[in-house]
């Protein structure tokens, strides 16, 4: 992991933006697949597996599917967290956005930024710090397998 590394700010929002909305080379591979996914193993119940041993014991399914849903929960704490490190115009523009889709007037509002250009530069700048926290993060935590680099 570098420390500073040099990337395309242009092509790292836009990978971010995809990311969040689970949207072109990210929609497999996305914040919205991840709670998705996380939701679905955390539907999994336990099990009334048969007690004399004769057909096998579906425990190590639930077992794995406990494992996958924690690995899910670790990615999306640290989505989280990289939105968290943000300032807190950047944390409205990532949140009401990218995550709720707000429109672009209203979020422009929201953060008080006169001007699209303005709002285009903000806008930009926080999905290129949330990026860099994130690549980070998710390395560290050993949840780099669900989260993609994104920056480019």
């Amino acid at each position: 992991m570098e420390l500073l590394p040099e990337f395309d700010e242009k092509k790292t929002a836009q990978n971010v933006a995809d990311f969040l909305q689970g949207k072109g080379a990210f929609r497999h591979h996305s914040y919205p697949r991840l709670l998705e996914t996380e939701q679905v193993l955390g539907m999994v119940s336990g099990s009334t597996g048969d007690v004399t041993g004769i057909h096998g014991s579906p425990s190590n399914h639930m077992e794995e599917a406990m494992i996958a849903k924690a690995h899910c929960r670790l990615a999306i704490k640290c989505v989280e967290q990289s939105i968290a490190s943000c300032t807190l115009n950047q944390q409205i523009i990532l949140r009401e956005r990218y995550l709720n889709g707000t429109k672009r007037a209203v979020v422009i509002g929201m953060v008080n930024i006169g001007g699209n250009d303005q709002y285009q530069l903000a806008d930009q700048a926080a999905r290129n710090r949330f990026a860099a926290a994130l690549d980070k993060l998710a390395a560290i935590e050993g949840v780099d397998d669900l989260i993609p680099q994104l920056q480019a």
